[in-house]
């Protein structure tokens, strides 16, 4: 007996479910949001920033800033959790169990066109981080000096080097080898948690002086997605900038080439979290031949501009205390070697298990650059539920200690964060940057014709022959339909034979939110 389950229209584990309608709403019920990709030919339909997700005080320090500038809260809240990535890095480990820790490193982009809110939010973010880089600036006389004394050193012992191989061909010896660091000769690199440079060299060299780990920051649309993606430049030419990158995303160990000649940098902890913005008009450009780079790893915001905001309705955020709490979490986090490590609790594991079975069906089914985007899911969530338990924990008005563990309140919000907010983003700039195919086209004429009647129901056939006005064969149906399910369309509803006997009838529901949305 054939089973006529549909496990493409379980409802998500996390994530927004069907809207309710007026009424007792039980036919929306055990409904999955709609895919919006497919509600109109190249629409870009997405959710907002949910602001709830994010612990006091900060949600409402991102609301009043992103009021006070003019901004979406996405970009607000992205350049937000920039900033924590920032300042812990590979300082930070989020450990889910013994043998699976992940670095606090978020590599984020913020598409909008000119004027979108952009610069100005990431601007008030800058603001708070500035005075936290000028702390660690603090010690860079005493760097300086054990810099100058090292190199001081370094030349005294390639002198005596090249007196003794003097000497031993004077005698007709053979020369000593040259004595390990006798090179040191690269220039002096102050302390930095922000860079702007993209080379794996120059990159390499700020994480020297800065251990935890840098964030490349972006804020102006460039080619950077390509520099990451294409080969390495400079002395490091003829390495894959990609390997190089893998590296950073990990915050695994390294050796680059420096800038300046000299012996290579060798890293243990090569920590580069990115925040950058992006056009939308060059995504294809951008993202192309990816699946597995730098697009699957980018936790993207594109917003709608927001509504004006008066400017009565407008008030200065307190930017101080966001300070004060943003310093918190630069103290709290350790140093690569003996990092802050934010354990899962027995809650947090819990929701964890669930959302990775989750994802383990969505993984299955999917395809192009949002198969490798949601093959990068497990790690990005476990890195934005350390974000976000860092957040709550400097927003305490009594603090006893560092955090220590991740509960199941963050994994509730990092997993909803990702699954109902960054996957629509995701799929909205996949969608904009690969052409659309055969299929893709054909469910969004489905749907067009399914809006326009009106069904409640449709079988196969009428797909096929009403809906595809017969240019689609039976197979290509299958396939049209199979899309409409996983997206939250379509749901398997089987009409049971009558007593004589016979197979099934197969029939599909169409989701009620449909018929909402053709109504107005």
């Amino acid at each position: 007996m054939p089973s006529f389950a549909n496990p493409t229209n379980d409802p998500p584990a996390f994530g927004p479910a069907g809207r309710p309608a007026s009424g007792d709403g039980m036919e929306y019920l055990n409904w999955r949001a709609i895919d919006a990709s497919l509600l109109e030919e190249g629409g870009r339909a997405v959710p907002e920033f949910p602001l709830a997700r994010l612990p006091r005080p900060w949600r409402d320090w991102v609301a009043d800033t992103a009021r006070s500038v003019g901004a979406p809260t996405d970009y607000v809240a992205q350049a937000l959790f920039a900033a924590v990535a920032g300042v812990c890095g590979a300082g930070v480990a989020a450990e889910v169990a013994p043998s699976w820790s992940e670095p606090l490193v978020l590599w984020q982009a913020l598409l909008g066109g000119p004027s979108s809110g952009k610069s100005p939010a990431l601007a008030a973010v800058r603001r708070l981080l500035g005075p936290i880089e000028d702390a660690l600036r603090s010690d860079d006389d005493k760097r300086r000096g054990r810099h100058a004394a090292r190199a001081e050193q370094a030349r005294q012992r390639t002198e005596r080097w090249r007196a003794e191989c003097y000497h031993a061909a004077e005698m007709g010896a053979v020369p000593p080898p040259m004595p390990p660091d006798s090179t040191a000769d690269h220039d002096f690199v102050p302390a930095r948690i922000m860079v702007e440079e993209t080379s794996v060299a120059a990159l390499g060299e700020a994480v020297s002086a800065n251990p935890r780990g840098v964030i490349l920051w972006r804020d102006r649309p460039s080619d950077w997605p390509a520099v990451l993606g294409g080969p390495a430049r400079g002395r490091n030419e003829g390495r894959s900038a990609r390997a190089c990158w893998l590296e950073a995303w990990n915050a695994g160990e390294t050796a680059l080439e420096r800038r300046s000649r000299g012996a290579p940098l060798r890293l243990a902890r090569f920590a580069v979290s990115i925040i950058g913005s992006l056009h939308p008009d060059r995504l294809a450009e951008h993202l192309s031949g990816s699946e597995d780079g730098l697009a699957a790893r980018l936790l993207f915001s594109w917003p709608d501009t927001p509504s004006y905001c008066s400017l009565r309705e407008r008030r200065p955020a307190p930017d101080g205390e966001a300070f004060e709490m943003l310093r918190r979490i630069a103290g709290a986090a350790g140093t690569p070697d003996e990092p802050l490590s934010l354990r899962f609790d027995d809650g947090a594991l819990d929701s964890f298990d669930g959302f990775l079975g989750s994802l383990h069906a969505e993984i299955r089914d999917a395809g192009g650059l949002e198969a490798g985007w949601l093959g990068k899911g497990a790690g990005t969530v476990v890195r934005l539920a350390a974000c976000l338990a860092l957040l709550a924990w400097s927003g305490q008005a009594a603090i006893d200690g560092p955090p220590g563990h991740i509960g199941r309140q963050e994994v509730d919000d990092a997993a909803a964060l990702w699954t109902g907010y960054f996957r629509p983003h995701a799929r909205a700039v996949f969608n904009h940057a690969e052409p659309a195919t055969d299929r893709e086209r054909r469910a969004r004429r489905v749907v067009r014709w399914l809006a326009d009647t009106g069904r409640a129901e449709v079988s196969r056939k009428e797909i096929r022959c009403e809906a595809l006005g017969d240019t689609a064969n039976a197979a290509e149906a299958d396939q049209v339909i199979a899309r409409l399910s996983k997206a939250g369309i379509l749901r398997l509803h089987v009409i049971l034979s009558s007593s004589s006997g016979g197979r099934p009838t197969r029939r599909w529901l169409v989701n009620p939110a449909l018929r909402e949305d053709a109504d107005g």
